[in-house]
């Protein structure tokens, strides 16, 4: 059987096509599988895409401020299996945060405990500042942060070589230096070694016969299993911290009854990503789980200028209400508003 070690020597000194990334400087071929290789590219690195190991996001027990940021970039050009981007990036909702407290000084509850849910929050960072300012200016917190991608598994195979794959087996990477590729996301066309590198790659993963219940091993016949934290370092800092914050693995979809006082969403119900019908479906969703008379904090970050378009809710008997808007508020606010009143 052909190896991806087969691709190399001779033949692949022949077939090293430049991959050049628009609006960058950046240029390389097969891809970034150390540290080093990725401190070298510099500002570029957040343009590297699938070339970068998602490995390098174990940055350690005690990271430093390089580690850190680091972990922000390859965290960066991670892409999940379902489509979605990890861009998230410090201090993109200081605004929102600052518009919220007026309301949220107005939310009394009458246990004296702000209960929050900040659902699809990437890494956590944006969720542990708007935590930390909360901390400061506001009464006592049980918060939740919450997304569905909190861990991968790196898969070693006898061989040396990897499988970056997330908690339910689904391949992302496949990593044999000098190569680094997709192998769930289509290849750029016209680099011909890495799409034949990933097409052999995913063959030989179907056809690996690994054990059920492998995800939940260390090791086996052949192979070792190694946990990768996708939870930004600052954010599992806080969690050991205790002090009512913590980070969970929850759908965007579920419900749990009248359980907190406010709840947030920002940039992940929106059309790109969802239909009309699934956008209904989440908010109702986020409204049985706000306690009567509690906020949904519901918007996006615009790529083009990073500003941030916010619609604040208020359940109000079977409805929503419109509190405030930031920027143009929520493209999908006249939905979501619908959706609870039509059901």
């Amino acid at each position: 059987m052909l190896s991806a070690r087969a691709f190399g020597g001779d033949f692949l000194g022949a077939l090293q096509p430049e991959t050049r990334f628009p609006g960058c400087k950046l240029m390389f071929t097969l891809g970034i599988h150390t540290r080093r290789q990725f401190d070298s590219l510099g500002p570029e690195r957040r343009f590297s895409g699938f070339r970068t190991a998602y490995n390098l996001l174990d940055v350690g027990p005690n990271p430093s401020p390089d580690d850190i940021r680091a972990f922000e970039d390859v965290s960066f050009v991670l892409r999940t299996s379902n489509g979605t981007y990890r861009t998230s990036f410090r201090n993109r909702f200081t605004d929102v945060n600052l518009a919220l407290d007026k309301w949220l000084q107005q939310l009394r509850p009458a246990a004296g405990v702000l209960r929050i849910q900040d659902r699809a929050v990437s890494h956590g960072l944006t969720a542990t500042e708007w935590a930390l300012h909360l901390r400061n200016t506001g009464p006592s917190l049980d918060f939740e942060a919450s997304d569905l991608l909190l861990e991968l598994l790196e898969l070693t195979l006898a061989d040396g070589t990897r499988y970056i794959t997330e908690i339910d087996c689904t391949a992302l990477q496949y990593i044999s230096p000098p190569f680094v590729v997709s192998v769930f996301h289509p290849e750029i066309r016209r680099d011909i070694p890495q799409r034949l590198v990933s097409a052999w790659a995913r063959r030989r993963f179907r056809h690996l016969n690994l054990p059920k219940g492998w995800a939940d091993t260390s090791s086996g016949p052949g192979y070792t299993v190694r946990r990768l934290s996708c939870i930004h370092p600052e954010a599992a800092a806080m969690m050991r911290k205790g002090a009512g914050f913590r980070l969970v693995r929850r759908s965007l979809f579920d419900i749990t009854p009248g359980a907190c006082d406010v709840v947030r969403t920002m940039n992940i119900l929106n059309r790109s990503y969802f239909s009309e019908e699934q956008l209904g479906v989440a908010s109702n969703a986020i409204f049985d789980s706000l306690a009567p008379g509690g906020i949904w904090v519901l918007g996006r970050t615009l790529e083009e200028d990073f500003s941030n378009h916010v619609s604040i809710l208020r359940r109000e008997g079977s409805g929503w209400v419109v509190l405030d808007r930031l920027g143009s508020g929520s493209e999908i606010e006249d939905l979501a508003v619908a959706a609870r009143r039509s059901s």
